[in-house]
Formats: C-alpha cells, sequence, structure tokens
C-alpha cells in the first residue's frame, strides 16, 4: 500500500518555501548545484546586491565629505553613486571651499 512519501515530500518543500531563511537558501543552493548556469544566475545576483550596496555606501561618503568641505552634497552624492571609488578619490583630494 502506498505511504504518500511523495505528497509528504513535496508539503515539506512547501514549509520550508514558506519557512524562509536557511531552509529556502539551502533549497536553492541545491538546484543550482544541479544546473550549472542556474549557480551562475544566482552568483551574478548576489555580485549585483553586493556592488550596489557598495555603490550607495560611497554614494553616502561622498556626500557627507563634500558637504563637510563646502561642496554640493547632493551633486557629489549622485556622482558618488555611479562613479564609486574615483569620486570619492576626487572628492578626498579637492580643497575645501569654506575660508
Amino acid at each position: 500500500m502506498a505511504t504518500g512519501v511523495p505528497g509528504e515530500a513535496g508539503e515539506r518543500r512547501r514549509v520550508e518555501a514558506h519557512r524562509g531563511g536557511a531552509g529556502m537558501l539551502n533549497n536553492v543552493v541545491l538546484l543550482a548545484s544541479d544546473n550549472v548556469e542556474a549557480a551562475g544566475f544566482i552568483l551574478r545576483g548576489i555580485k549585483g546586491i553586493f556592488v550596489a550596496i557598495g555603490s550607495i555606501i560611497a554614494a553616502i561618503i561622498c556626500a557627507v565629505i563634500a558637504g563637510t568641505k563646502g561642496r554640493s552634497a547632493i551633486g557629489w552624492g549622485i556622482l558618488g553613486l555611479f562613479f564609486s571609488i574615483i569620486t570619492l578619490i576626487v572628492v578626498i583630494v579637492i580643497p575645501s571651499k569654506k575660508s
């Protein structure tokens, strides 16, 4: 007689997906280990998240430094968002407008 194991496994996966967190991440990693293209897609997505977070942090730092030097905080912040490291170096090197 059938025990309904496939149904139980499907139900277990649904519960883990609703639980989120490590269970969901574990499922994504297991699925990606079978499909190399999926693994590359996931890694590109993670890389993109880190680049976006780094750009936002650089923009905030550029805006704060520019504001303390009497420069346009918004302008330098926007530049820092798109050209993170270069803008950060430039805003540190430029002289202060304050007398």
